[in-house]
């Protein structure tokens, strides 16, 4: 949104008190924000701004009464900062939502993409960068957290961001403790780190371009010994070092689903003993939100898979085809390219046949046994296969001509139909076998739920129980508009489900009923 002119004000109290209104008594407060929020909130990793379907989900999610967004510097490579500033500006614009009613959150200290390239370019570089691999580095200095909350403002195209959150600052612990520096020194150094960067964000707050801050981590569910555990009663103490009792540290953010209870079962250290995540957390009146809530990982079958903790929808109608079947006729085709044009094809890359460049049947009947959800198949599908499949066809039916093209393009008619069949029969397939997984962790989670829950949709129950816990709001990716209908059925329900849930379902005996599933 550069050179447009960005949205004034910020989220207040009284505000998000009518933007959470539609959820009546089940908006919660955001800590000692004061902000009211929403019980779910617009997760938005892996949307963007060139998306119309993206566009309308944030859209229906904002007039359905979800006034808290999430989003990350990195996240789309900008455009999911993008995408929230292009839809807010226009629902704002248009009179549907108001600027104070809705809470933006914005995370920050990955270095990747556009991102990483304009870092490389910086003279002078910016200080304590960790390197993590030649495509991911990550910063939480303050010179390098007042660049990126600039451009964070202008993709988002707001005056001022409700609260900006360290994004896994655990990355330099790992990193350090792993190339073998002494623990002990690593965490104290990572307790520097993070004070500077506290004392920063307080200049942001004085300045009027962020209203509070945090920290979001993964690490803050970890066991203790873990290279990677953030505590969290540290966090509490930099701020109260950065900014004194007045501190602006307001929210974190942690991972927690019903499969991955850290946030409420570990238990670290404290000055007033050990406690969990989230009992720090309420004994400094932090804000709490969760994320991951309906993606968990868990061992099953012999490997940690991802686990979608959802009802399997119903897609298109694909070709009715088993997935052997499909496979065989995918690579029946691959073996005809092999020895036709494949052969005879010299490609750019320094005279090799051209017979790799379509080997999709063969690399999927050694991965798909490793897949573990349809959702990963789907990323794999749309993000890899889809888009490697589409560039190579393209460049040969241009580069091709005679008798060439005309073999290349009849080959191609029968190799694209057998792809998109392998496509059906491979979601068919993960989709039965998710929703088969889906019907058993139902019944083991209704036993432990009111009984107005249990008739609901898995992922409605999952998120209704995470909200038993002292949490303030659940992110869920609703990037398409039937996952925000899904969740927004949450505010109708005639028995007030979200009024009565802090409580209503004991957590720890659902973990314990799911524990036989992921037992090997």
């Amino acid at each position: 949104m550069s050179g447009e002119p960005r949205l004034s004000g910020a989220a207040t109290v009284e505000g998000t008190r009518r933007g959470a209104e539609s959820f009546e008594a089940g908006a919660r407060t955001l800590g000692r924000t004061g902000l009211s929020v929403s019980p779910v909130g617009f997760g938005g990793y892996r949307v963007r701004d060139d998306s119309p379907v993206h566009r309308r989900a944030l859209a229906d999610a904002l007039r359905g009464g979800v006034n808290l967004i999430d989003t990350s510097t990195n996240y789309g490579d900008g455009r999911s900062e993008a995408l929230v500033g292009m839809v807010l500006a226009n629902l704002v614009q248009q009179g549907e939502v108001r600027r104070e009613q809705v809470v933006v959150v914005s995370k920050v200290g990955y270095l990747q993409g556009r991102n990483l390239a304009r870092a490389r370019a910086r003279t002078p570089a910016f200080p304590e960068v960790v390197e993590l691999s030649p495509d991911l580095c990550h910063c939480i200095h303050p010179e390098f957290l007042r660049a990126q909350l600039t451009a964070s403002l202008e993709r988002l195209g707001l005056e001022r961001l409700d609260v900006l959150l360290l994004h896994n600052p655990e990355y330099f612990l790992e990193d350090a403790i792993g190339r073998g520096r002494d623990p002990a020194e690593v965490r104290a150094e990572a307790r520097a780190r993070l004070r500077a960067a506290f004392a920063h964000l307080e200049q942001e707050v004085a300045d009027g371009r962020i209203g509070w801050y945090g920290v979001s981590s993964n690490g803050f569910v970890l066991d203790e010994a873990a290279p990677g555990f953030v505590s969290m009663a540290d966090v509490v103490a930099a701020a109260q070092d950065a900014g004194g009792v007045g501190h602006r540290l307001g929210v974190v953010q942690l991972p927690m689903n019903l499969l991955e209870l850290g946030a409420l079962l570990q238990r670290h250290p404290t000055p007033k003993g050990e406690r969990s995540p989230l009992q720090v957390a309420q004994a400094h009146d932090l804000g709490v939100l969760v994320n991951r809530p309906l993606n968990a990982w868990g061992r099953l079958d012999g490997r940690d898979r991802l686990i979608r903790l959802a009802d399997q929808s119903r897609d298109e109608e694909s070709p009715e085809a088993g997935v052997d079947e499909a496979l065989a006729r995918v690579r029946k085709l691959e073996g005809q390219w092999a020895v036709g044009l494949g052969a005879r094809l010299r490609t750019e890359e320094g005279g090799d046949d051209g017979v790799d460049l379509f080997r999709w049947g063969q690399e999927l009947s050694q991965g798909l046994p490793r897949l573990g959800t349809l959702e990963q198949w789907q990323r794999l599908r749309h993000e890899v296969v889809a888009p490697h499949l589409g560039q190579t066809s393209s460049s040969l039916l241009r580069a091709l001509d005679g008798a060439a093209k005309q073999e290349f393009a009849s080959w191609w008619e029968a190799y694209g139909t057998a792809m998109h069949a392998l496509f059906g029969a491979v979601e068919r397939h993960l989709g039965q076998r998710h929703q088969a997984l889906a019907q058993q962790l139902a019944a083991r989670l209704d036993p432990h739920l009111p009984a107005p829950w249990r008739s609901l949709p898995l992922s409605r129950k999952v998120v209704l129980s995470l909200l038993s816990a002292p949490v303030s709001c659940v992110l869920v990716g609703m990037r398409q508009p039937g996952y925000v209908f899904d969740m927004l059925a949450l505010r109708e329900h005639p028995v007030r489900l979200l009024s009565a849930a802090a409580g209503a379902a004991d957590l720890t005996a659902i973990a314990g009923s799911f524990a036989p599933l992921f037992a090997s």
